[in-house]
């Protein structure tokens, strides 16, 4: 018996030696070649930094500045590449492991041939080298806010929107931070024409597009006056395709949130009683039985309101190969969160495009504009403090008050009077406009 196991001992070494190599070769076989290649443009040269990624999957790799790329796929069988890289068409490309492949991407012509306004004009952005963001007008006119400075928040990189939330008031715009010339604000300019109206009194409905120049040399022609950056806004022209009447609608609902809670009469008079024992000081007598007072007056509650706001628009536009218009009018009713607050805009727009000869076309630009602005007179730290104990109006119906804090902010005025019977209303006219005359002397030399 030991003799025969010393026989095939080394029969089975190799036989289980075999199993190993013929597993590991197997292994092998599965894990495959990684796929390499080169990804160039249209004219052949190596493009560096695309992305290079498994279909389906998390795996991927980029370029390197010769544009060669190699990527484990992880299976001997055909896989599924995915290329991407800015300003160029994605492409999928089918290869196996062990191949070779020479990737050749399109540039986009969706995005590169998109034109952007700048201080001098218009400017492909394929030709763009200056700091310019585009706002997407398309999805503004989904947004339901009053101004454009409202909707401008999150649309571009570098762009701090700051508001009070009060109706009517005008938005501060911050691009790249804080200057120091013109007060840090951005030079606002509506169809050519720089201006200082505020920015709240603009219909949204008559944007065309929103361009903001962020660096110096986008906006250089503006001199000094651009140094904080450049707001463009162009307002919409006809078309010369049909004529298209538009109105547009929105209406909602505007609630304060997140509220403080404030105490009903029962516990601020339990707690105004614990808070004079422990100072050492008489009782009010008023505030024998807290519990008498129930509820009281919410203050707070009485200042604030449900407040809706309407958005109307009418607009008419059309043309033809000689001419093109466009005319408008909105009307704004929003009232504040407070009060005896609120905002009422009127705006009227008129554009117009004239070709008198094929070298000669004149243009004109319109916006006018009338506000009402009411501020009201409150103050929500008085009306924190006023007493849940007292009541907003006297039984024959007058204002109460002086409405009494005890000993630590002594007497406060009606904060619910003060706002309801002081009138604060500012009333606003704008125009801005401009006409124009373009002579064609080349078809890339025009004045």
């Amino acid at each position: 018996m030991k003799n025969l196991m010393k026989t095939n001992l080394p029969l089975i070494l190799l036989l289980f030696c075999s199993m190993f190599i013929a597993v590991t070769e197997a292994g092998a076989q599965t894990k495959g070649k990684p796929a390499t290649g080169i990804v160039v443009d249209s004219k052949g040269e190596p493009l560096t930094g695309v992305t290079v990624l498994l279909k389906a999957t998390t795996i991927g790799t980029t370029t390197d500045v010769k544009g060669r790329f190699s990527l484990e796929t992880g299976s001997e069988g055909r896989a599924v590449l995915v290329f991407s890289y800015i300003g160029f068409e994605t492409k999928e490309v089918a290869t196996a492991s062990a191949e070779e492949i020479r990737v050749i991407l399109v540039e986009s012509n969706i995005q590169l041939n998109e034109v952007v306004v700048v201080g001098y004009g218009t400017q492909r952005k394929r030709d763009l080298t200056g700091s310019v963001s585009s706002v997407n007008t398309k999805e503004l006119k989904t947004l339901p806010v009053p101004s454009i400075g409202d909707a401008l928040q999150g649309r571009s990189a570098g762009v701090q929107v700051l508001s009070s939330g009060a109706p009517g008031s005008n938005v501060t715009l911050r691009i790249r931070g804080a200057g120091t010339i013109n007060n840090s604000d951005p030079l606002l300019v509506i169809d050519g024409v720089p201006t200082n109206i505020p920015l709240n009194t603009i219909s949204p409905d008559d944007i065309a597009s929103i361009e903001i120049l962020k660096d110096a040399s986008a906006a250089a022609i503006y001199g000094s006056r651009g140094a904080n950056g450049v707001l463009l806004i162009t307002t919409k022209k006809g078309t010369q395709e049909k004529n298209t009447l538009e109105f547009k609608m929105f209406t909602g609902v505007q609630t304060a949130s997140n509220k403080v809670d404030m105490l009903n009469a029962s516990d601020f008079a339990g707690l105004h009683n614990d808070m004079m024992t422990n100072n050492g000081q008489a009782l009010n007598p008023d505030y024998a039985d807290p519990s008498s007072f129930g509820a009281g007056t919410n203050w707070l509650d009485a200042i604030f309101r449900s407040a809706p706001i309407q958005n109307y628009s009418l607009a008419y536009s059309g043309g033809n190969a000689k001419s093109n218009y466009y005319v408008s009018g909105a009307i704004l009713n929003q009232e504040g969160i407070i009060i005896n607050t609120g905002y009422k805009r009127y705006t009227v727009q008129f554009n117009s495009d004239s070709k008198v000869f094929e070298w000669l076309k004149f243009s004109n630009n319109l916006t006018l504009n009338h506000d009402i602005k009411t501020s009201g007179d409150y103050n929500i730290r008085n009306t924190m403090a006023a007493l849940p104990t007292q009541s907003i109006y006297n039984a024959d119906g007058t204002y109460s008050g002086p409405v009494g804090q005890s000993s630590w902010v002594g007497d406060l005025i009606n904060p619910i009077g003060k706002a309801k019977m002081v009138e604060n209303s500012t009333k606003g006219y704008n125009a801005i406009g401009n006409i124009s005359a373009e002579i064609s002397i080349l078809k890339e030399l025009k004045f």
